[in-house]
């Protein structure tokens, strides 16, 4: 039974508390703690008064959850719409040289990787910001624009060069399958990570049952109703028996929580047209800063 019990402590305990983090874990990304939401608010202020008008604005998303204390999400509402104000925004038209829309284009932001052109407008920081546009058979496109807060919804036309289009096709024919985004978004990631580790714990809980059941039958044998060969022994496995069993139990009923807030998690998730859809209608550009220098990057919100 020692070595039982270093297994007990050295394994499964552990686990059943990394288990039980997850499960912590899992409630704070449905909704953001008081803390997260004061931490927050303080951020937005600090990187609206940096300029960061687009971090600014993801903070606040954050703080006006109405998980947030009223004080705190008041404010925050208040200071969102004010600076959805200021925030100015670009829409791009990428066209070909007889005037059609293309389609697939990426666009890069001072230096970031590319990524596929939203249809919808964007919000940017205001300054000065180089964008590249690149697009399969076509020779890129290098625009600087000076943008200037409070600027809404300016719209930019752009031709792409040298596209060249297999006969019988056009420019704004739909992507091939091969081309178009991937049904795999993160929620059905988190889904699996979920449903992982809810396997896991109703594993850990399976196991304990049967070493709970293991040190109860070996406390009755040396400690019966008419004798008692060992009571010491008896006692120590009756403990261990009780502990086991209440692991266990904890064990199967986080297990247990997790595969189900998998599954409804897998089950809820965006199809992958959908997931790109509002992934493209979420994007944003976001200011970064690296050593040879500051830019922006745009990102997308799941």
């Amino acid at each position: 039974m020692t070595a039982v019990r270093s297994l007990r402590a050295a394994v499964f305990v552990p686990v059943l508390l990394g288990l039980a983090t997850l499960a912590d874990e899992r409630v704070a990304f449905a909704d953001p703690t008081k803390a997260q939401c004061v931490e927050s608010d303080t951020a937005a202020q600090n990187e609206r008064r940096a300029g960061h008008l687009v971090r600014a604005r993801g903070e606040l998303e954050v703080c006006s959850s109405p998980a947030c204390p009223k004080l705190v999400r008041d404010d925050c509402t208040e200071r969102l719409t004010a600076l959805d104000a200021l925030t100015p925004s670009l829409v791009f038209a990428v066209k070909d040289a007889a005037g059609d829309d293309v389609i697939g284009v990426r666009v890069s932001v001072d230096g970031a990787p590319p990524i596929e052109l939203p249809t919808t407008a964007v919000p940017v920081d205001p300054g000065v910001h180089t964008f590249r546009f690149v697009a399969d058979g076509a020779s890129p496109v290098q625009k600087k624009l000076v943008v200037r807060e409070s600027e809404k919804d300016r719209k930019e036309t752009l031709t792409l060069g040298d596209l060249h289009v297999p006969a019988g096709h056009s420019s704004t024919a739909a992507p091939s399958p091969a081309s178009s985004s991937s049904t795999w978004v993160p929620q059905k990631t988190a889904a699996v990570v979920l449903g992982g580790a809810g396997v896991v714990g109703v594993i850990v809980g399976a196991v304990m049952g049967g070493l709970s059941f293991s040190a109860w039958s070996s406390s009755k044998g040396e400690c019966s109703a008419s004798a008692c060969n060992n009571r010491t022994g008896a006692l120590s496995d009756h403990d261990s028996a009780v502990t086991d069993a209440t692991v266990s139990d904890v064990g199967f009923i986080l297990g247990g929580a997790l595969v189900a807030t998998g599954v409804v998690v897998y089950l809820t998730a965006p199809s992958g047209t959908s997931a790109s859809s509002s992934s493209a209608a979420a994007l944003r550009f976001v200011p970064s800063a690296s050593p040879g220098g500051g830019g922006v990057r745009l990102e997308g919100r799941f």
